[in-house]
């Protein structure tokens, strides 16, 4: 006799196959093995599937994998939203060709000098400016302000530096009245 759990994994495993993509995504959302989830996640034929799949991934290997070679943005960005290495997010952030997802990654992103980098290299203005909302780095906020062709980011990066400097007056404030 075959239990109605394995019952319902061979229905579940060929609704993964059927023709109709709101199935394949409703069988997505009840899957928990890992590795199904990265053989949809990598091979469906419907990019729709392929992002619901890997938004339950935990294996960085195979999401690292699928950021860096699914031929949709949509996914690759589901995939950026799912990576923990910092530095696959920064080479995703510099070298996705499309912007969302380089956004995405930016968003992501801890590294001070990754972020001056794409602040001041990067081809789309929106990538550039959330780049310069992160960066804490008073030295490289005044290079991209000299540097920098676009007003936007000069305009942004002044914004920023203000940010920063109000900030530490408000810490330098705090401190002085916890000494008296």
């Amino acid at each position: 006799m075959i239990s109605k759990t394995t019952l319902s994994m061979i229905s579940l495993v060929g609704v993964l196959k059927h023709r109709d993509e709101d199935a394949r995504l409703n069988a997505v959302a009840g899957l928990k093995n890992q590795r199904k989830l990265a053989m949809v996640a990598r091979h469906d034929p419907s990019y729709a599937v392929r992002e619901a799949a890997v938004m339950h991934l935990d294996n960085q290997k195979v999401v690292s994998y699928i950021a860096l070679n699914d031929e949709d943005f949509h996914v690759r960005l589901a995939a950026v939203n799912r990576l923990t290495e910092q530095s696959m997010v920064a080479y995703i952030a510099q070298r996705d060709p499309d912007y969302h997802v380089r956004l995405a990654a930016v968003r992501r992103l801890e590294d001070q000098q990754v972020l001056a980098e794409i602040a001041l290299y990067d081809a789309e203005w929106i990538v550039n400016n959330e780049a310069i909302a992160r960066l804490n780095d008073r030295m490289a906020l005044k290079a991209i302000r000299r540097k920098h062709i676009s007003m936007l980011a000069h305009k942004a990066a002044t914004e920023r530096l203000r940010v920063l400097d109000e900030l530490e007056d408000a810490a330098r404030l705090e401190a002085q009245e916890n000494n008296e």
